[in-house]
């Protein structure tokens, strides 16, 4: 007998891919449509007692991303991003404020490597936060607590279940729950919840209760991809086809090594290239490195292999520093081809 599979979607949201049913279910926990996640105890044991040969370098390594420290908002001004460390973005964008995925300080059982580059009470008006799924580096109670208090207006836009967690903690918090390819809209900025290769899961039998994805963001005539966690998978192909090539990818390059244990649910330098490729973004920017040691390559690794790969395949990239301010703008019509 077959697994009962149903499938969920918010009913109140416009879904961008006509015939989509809405997100599988099987047997309570969202499923990826690519790879089944197997996160048993046994591959976690194999990596974590297997020989990393990278172990001496790390320990041996102080680097950190350059940093540029942000005093004020009054200097962000038009549509402008900057990254805070991992996966973390404040975003100016459409005559609108967002927060991606903010953490701002430690997470359980791992320490903050990189500076944070602000005073998190500087983020005033903030009109959206944006949350990729429910892993502790990305959904972090004491930085949205934070957040909140300073902007009770707020609206967080996120996966199905996610909001459920949320409201939890804050009862009163504004949130739009979301299926992979449903949209919401807010004066000109469009938002669209996207398909990740990933996983969920906070405590010991959660897992798969909270849907992980990727957003788009329109405004202005430009485009902007975040692609939260994910593997590499056919999900990235399919972006031009729905939104044309999007002018800026903002794709993970870190937590790649090992990489069978990594591949799954992380791309590596080389797979972000390559989706940046699929997608014809005209600028690629990196996250999820530098700040949180989540496995076996040292901190500086992935830049590095980016910034290698995108200069011998001439793939436009820009490496920002934490708190650099980056002016978001149009760009022409030709994406990159991976020579």
């Amino acid at each position: 007998m077959g697994e009962h599979i149903s499938f969920r979607r918010n009913e109140g949201l416009i879904t961008v891919k006509p015939y989509w049913k809405g997100n599988p279910v099987v047997k309570g926990r969202f499923v990826n449509r690519q790879h089944r996640m197997r996160h048993g105890m046994g591959n976690i044991l194999k990596w974590r007692f297997s020989m990393n040969p990278q172990r001496k370098e790390k320990r041996r390594e102080k680097w950190t991303p350059r940093l540029e420290y942000l005093h004020s908002l009054d200097v962000v001004r038009g549509d402008a991003l900057v990254w805070l460390g991992h996966n973390s973005f404040f975003m100016q964008f459409g005559g609108k404020r967002l927060m991606f995925d903010p953490v701002f300080g430690n997470i359980p059982f791992v320490r903050r490597r990189s500076e944070l580059p602000v005073n998190p009470d500087i983020f005033r008006n903030i009109d959206y936060l944006l949350l990729s799924h429910d892993h502790f580096d990305h959904l972090d109670k004491r930085s949205i607590a934070r957040l909140y208090g300073n902007n009770p207006q707020m609206k967080a836009f996120c996966g199905l279940g996610v909001g459920t967690l949320l409201k939890g903690w804050f009862p009163d918090m504004q949130v739009i729950e979301a299926g992979w390819y449903q949209q919401i809209e807010s004066g000109e900025l469009k938002l669209t919840f996207l398909p990740a290769q990933h996983w969920s899961k906070r405590s010991v039998h959660d897992g798969g209760q909270r849907l992980w994805g990727a957003f788009m963001l329109q405004a202005n005539g430009i485009s902007v991809y975040y692609s939260g966690d994910t593997g590499y998978s056919g999900h990235f192909a399919e972006i031009p086809e729905l939104f044309g090539a999007p002018d800026y990818a903002l794709l993970g390059i870190g937590a790649y090594k090992p990489r069978w244990f990594m591949r799954p649910n992380h791309i590596s330098p080389y797979d972000s290239l390559k989706a940046s490729v699929e997608m014809k973004a005209k600028m690629t920017i990196p996250m999820h490195y530098g700040t949180f040691d989540l496995s076996d390559e040292p901190l500086s690794d992935p830049p590095k292999v980016f910034e290698e790969e995108a200069r011998k395949h001439n793939i436009p990239v820009i490496i920002p520093g934490l708190g650099e301010v980056i002016e978001i703008k149009k760009y022409g019509t030709q994406g990159p081809v991976l020579s």
